[in-house]
């Protein structure tokens, strides 16, 4: 069917609150009360969603497509850059197939190129995200454990039941734990307020929160989703949660592979699996490619100091679908050059240079899959500035 023109505008919390959280809870609501509670509890009122790059499409005066962005602070390495989480991707049910939600995205993409945005994230269906630029961002993540090969042993404090929302030393924790894991987002997200999971937590000797688990039995299986203390006593936590609760396996979801909880796991039994889709998942797109990489200027000319290209020095031109960035590099130092949109060396791709961003897979495969042309030491700097980080998201900060 031929496209029709929306009026499209960013929601106004007063008018239009009721209307999204109607027309999207008709769309995911397992039931439309729980959504009408989750939505309240925490996922917009409470949650970090942006009035000023979420969109909505009118047809006379009925909100009939709503396009989602939560404010998530993401981690590449050391560095933080702003991402605009995608969700709630809605449009009204008799209005489908006519190309109404393709509006409603290009607006807001440019609205959160407006409000500063470095990328964008989503969970998708497939085959549907990359005409707005977007592809996967990283694979699933899952270790599966028996209970019976996990450690005993006696945790530093008692083990006792919290209640699954937001807490600042929660957040504290998480945050020691999990920084400069790529993908993981900066604490407090306010998102995650799911009533079904078990949350257990312990203190150390002086009463200080000295770790906790989030864990879920669904479907016959016995999950955790979200973690945080030292390796060894998350391991002995979820052992005492797990024969109290007469499981046999643990699985442990979307687990960061850098973290020390994944690699005390390779150490012992356990079976590590890995899903990749094509389209659709995680899902990442650039949104501003110069202000991303002036703020990974730390950290690639980390990368660049401990390898042997310290050295270098030169101008690397790095080109996406929408924009071109001069790298200039001098004694182990990386810097934007500003006014400058050609070099001698240079990466220049599509959509997948935002795969090399956030490190997605090994460089020269993503490179290869995603059609990104190398030019002069752009290949010899491509694994040194751009090496595969294992990105993860943790299900609690999920948009």
């Amino acid at each position: 069917m031929t496209s029709e023109q929306l009026t499209l505008v960013h929601p106004d919390r007063r008018t239009h609150r009721q209307a999204i959280i109607d027309l999207t809870g008709k769309t995911f609501g397992h039931t439309y009360w729980d959504w009408l509670v989750h939505c309240r509890r925490s996922y917009v009122d409470r949650g970090p969603y942006d009035w000023s790059a979420s969109t909505v499409g009118f047809l006379g005066d009925e909100i009939v497509t709503h396009w989602g962005v939560w404010r998530i602070p993401m981690r590449i390495g050391r560095a933080v850059v702003r991402v605009g989480g995608i969700g709630a991707v809605s449009t009204h049910g008799e209005m489908r197939k006519r190309g109404l939600m393709a509006q409603t995205a290009t607006a807001s993409i440019e609205a959160m190129r407006r409000e500063g945005y470095d990328l964008s994230l989503l969970f998708g269906i497939s085959d549907f995200y990359p005409r707005f630029g977007y592809v996967r961002a990283w694979a699933d993540s899952r270790y599966v454990v028996q209970v019976r090969d996990l450690p005993t042993g006696r945790l530093p404090g008692r083990l006792r039941r919290i209640a699954p929302r937001h807490r600042d030393d929660l957040a504290r924790l998480y945050n020691r734990t999990h920084a400069s894991l790529t993908g993981t987002a900066v604490r407090p997200t306010y998102l995650q307020h799911d009533n079904h999971w078990q949350g257990y937590a312990w203190s150390d000797t002086a009463g200080q929160m000295a770790g906790y688990v989030f864990a879920f039995s669904r479907w016959g299986h016995f999950g955790v989703y979200d973690s945080a203390g030292p390796a060894d006593d998350v391991l002995r936590a979820v052992a005492r949660i797990a024969r109290r609760a007469g499981e046999k396996e643990v699985r442990f979801e979307s687990l960061h592979e850098d973290s020390d909880l994944a690699r005390r796991l390779r150490a012992g039994n356990c079976r590590a699996e890995r899903g990749y889709h094509r389209c659709g998942g995680p899902m990442v797109r650039t949104i501003h490619l110069a202000s991303t990489l002036g703020k990974l200027r730390g950290e690639l000319s980390r990368r660049l100091r401990r390898s042997h290209l310290a050295g270098w020095r030169g101008r690397l031109l790095i080109a996406d679908s929408h924009e071109r960035v001069v790298l200039a590099i001098h004694r182990g130092k990386v810097s934007v050059a500003e006014n400058e949109r050609t070099a001698p060396h240079g990466l220049r791709g599509g959509d997948a240079i935002a795969q090399l961003l956030l490190g997605t897979d090994d460089p020269h495969e993503t490179a290869a899959a995603g059609g990104i042309r190398l030019r002069g030491d752009g290949r010899r700097l491509l694994g040194v500035l751009f090496p595969s980080q294992h990105p993860q998201l943790g299900p609690w900060d999920h948009f």
